[in-house]
């Protein structure tokens, strides 16, 4: 079943086994999870779309504000250490493209199964893609997953089709972090939300590669597709339950 496309979907153990090392150091002065969200946050800071499509000519100020407020915590020769991690992420991708190296980490030395955070294996992935993604040759479709911890399902979805739009929403924002570094370093285009997907509550989201390559942070939840595509469902839904309830009479006519 998995045979043709889905077969090189694992990662570097090679590269992981380094970014493990790289960063073990580093962890010996720092608490390891806000070690590692620091680590999302500079890339990702790294990355912003005007960063990218300006050549570092202009900056994004609040974007800028956030990337110097998070290497502020570190000393230089640390700061070469997350320089060598965001190389071995890409590297990874260069390697075994849609594989990840993030959530594996993470699972591995920092979450450790903690509140239930077990990412879905990849295999399940591969196959629950496969079973959604009928028509391969489809294209511009919208592929959801509102849990979607590092993002793995999508990347599997993104191996099948990449030219679709892929949206993800997880309730954790490390989650969310690792999903959208996930989706720029393989090339999706689409957004990825930090929220409650039950509740529909919102605490922040980004687009990438949307509108040319990049990482856009939204500053509001009206800029949120998955939002708004959630509210606009919600409308459906309730006016289609509205007309389905008839008054007493009308029923026994």
């Amino acid at each position: 079943l998995f045979s043709n496309p889905l077969k090189d979907l694992k990662m570097n153990k090679t590269l992981l086994n380094d970014f493990t090392n790289t960063i073990q150091p580093l962890a010996r002065r720092y608490d390891l999870s806000r070690l590692f969200d620091d680590l999302l946050t500079m890339v990702m800071c790294s990355y912003h779309q005007i960063n990218i499509q300006s050549q570092l000519h202009q900056q994004d100020e609040a974007n800028e504000a956030r990337y110097l407020q998070t290497i502020g915590r570190y000393a230089k020769d640390e700061l070469s250490s997350f320089a060598k991690l965001a190389a071995l992420i890409q590297s990874n991708v260069l390697s075994a493209p849609y594989s990840d190296l993030l959530g594996e980490y993470f699972m591995q030395e920092i979450s450790r199964g903690h509140h239930g955070q077990y990412f879905t294996p990849t295999p399940i992935c591969e196959m629950m893609a496969s079973m959604q993604i009928m028509d391969a040759e489809a294209t511009g479709l919208r592929v959801a997953d509102p849990a979607c911890g590092s993002g793995r399902m999508l990347l599997c979805a993104a191996k099948l089709q990449p030219a679709n739009f892929f949206y993800g929403a997880d309730l954790s924002q490390t989650c969310a972090k690792m999903a959208v570094l996930n989706f720029f370093f393989n090339g999706l285009r689409g957004e990825v939300s930090w929220m409650n997907s039950l509740s529909n509550k919102w605490f922040g989201g980004w687009q990438i590669n949307m509108n040319g390559l990049g990482i856009v942070s939204l500053e509001s939840k009206e800029q949120s597709e998955i939002v708004l595509r959630l509210l606009e469902s919600k409308a459906i839904q309730s006016s289609k339950s509205e007309s389905n309830q008839q008054s007493p009479a009308q029923q026994l006519t």
